[in-house]
């Protein structure tokens, strides 16, 4: 007698999040439309900051260093003019170094638009873009990370299309520092380095981030430190330390209910807790009492009412986990909380 074999189950792909009244905007990944879409603007921009670049690029560059053209340095014929080449060639000198125009006339799109631009306006101009190609270099890569992985989803795109801007705006801050406290007052356009501000630039915009922290580190040196808000959430340097902490888990909480007045002691199980945890349940943050790698225990703060709420747990590295509708505000008279005393009475 034959046995027909029982095909396996196929696990059906998981659905995306429902969106409700709570879920935080943006939290919809991004489809094929959206993510073509952002990636032509990012390719579009990093084109035109290029063109930029290689338009308004300094030659001869400020060090002196004269175009090298053979018939220049050949001897004219008596009577006739100098080529435009020879007339560079025996332009005005500073100290040995062959002086640029200033202001220079830069030609655009084949010469349907142009500009006059002065020597320290150019600089300025290398120092934007720079800072806008490394923002849009990060920009870029963190695109096709997220892509990829298949996590983007339309909060990103706010990022995407403001990274540009902010990385040519905090190359500018950078540029303002650098030039004000490393370069005499009078030193003009020929004692500065384009490659060496568009460098520092491009660094500035591809790491935003640790460049942001490194000017707080700069203000806090000057400036009076100011104190942490109460909603504060401020950005800090990750150590090693922290930033080898694993990914918690939240797998459950003792009791799952309580009062809506709060004050109530729990226990939440999971694993990957680490030192200096947070935690909030229903947005609010719960007093931790004591934690271990895989316990915490902590006192519920006081809801505006009933209801089911999310446990989130977070690490000092910025690593979270979440336990949806983990916990239940309920009314006190309906709670029999042992933990507390036996508040309905019970001795």
């Amino acid at each position: 007698m034959s046995t027909q074999s029982t095909p396996p189950k196929r696990t059906p792909p998981k659905a995306p999040p429902k969106q409700t009244a709570d879920t935080p905007p943006g939290q919809k990944p991004m489809g094929v439309i959206g993510i073509t879409l952002v990636g032509l603007y990012l390719v579009l921009i990093s084109v035109l900051i290029l063109y930029g670049l290689l338009k308004i690029w300094p030659h001869p560059t400020p060090s002196g260093e004269a175009r090298s053209d053979p018939q220049a340095a050949s001897t004219p014929a008596p009577g006739a003019s100098p080529s435009p080449a020879a007339a560079a060639t025996s332009s005005p000198a500073t100290n040995g170094r062959t002086a640029l125009p200033d202001p220079e006339t830069i030609y655009f799109v084949g010469g349907r638009f142009k500009a006059s631009i002065y020597a320290e306006t150019r600089l300025l101009l290398i120092v934007i873009l720079a800072g806008g190609l490394g923002a849009l270099m990060h920009a870029l890569r963190s695109l096709y990370w997220y892509t990829g992985n298949r996590e983007m989803v339309w909060s990103w795109v706010a990022l995407y299309l403001l990274l540009p801007f902010a990385g040519a705006i905090l190359a500018v801050i950078f540029y303002f520092v650098v030039r004000g406290g490393f370069f005499s007052p009078q030193a003009s356009f020929e004692f500065t380095s384009p490659f060496g501000f568009a460098a520092l630039s491009s660094l500035v915009g591809l790491f935003s981030t640790q460049a942001t922290l490194k000017l707080k580190e700069v203000a806090e040196t000057i400036f009076t430190k100011p104190g942490a808000g109460a909603d504060a959430k401020t950005q800090e340097v990750i150590t090693t330390s922290e930033a080898s902490q694993p990914e918690p888990t939240v797998t459950s909480i003792t009791p799952s209910d309580g009062p809506i007045a709060g004050n109530a002691n729990v226990s939440i199980q999971g694993t990957g807790f680490a030192d200096n945890l947070t935690v909030l349940i229903g947005n609010l943050p719960a007093i931790v009492i004591s934690s271990t790698d895989t316990t915490i225990k902590a006192t519920t703060p006081a809801a505006s009412g009933p209801g089911v709420v999310d446990v989130e747990v977070s690490n000092p590295n910025g690593k979270k986990a979440t336990l949806a509708g983990g916990y239940t505000y309920v009314a006190d008279t309906n709670v029999n909380n042992n933990d507390n005393g036996g508040r309905n009475g019970s001795t």
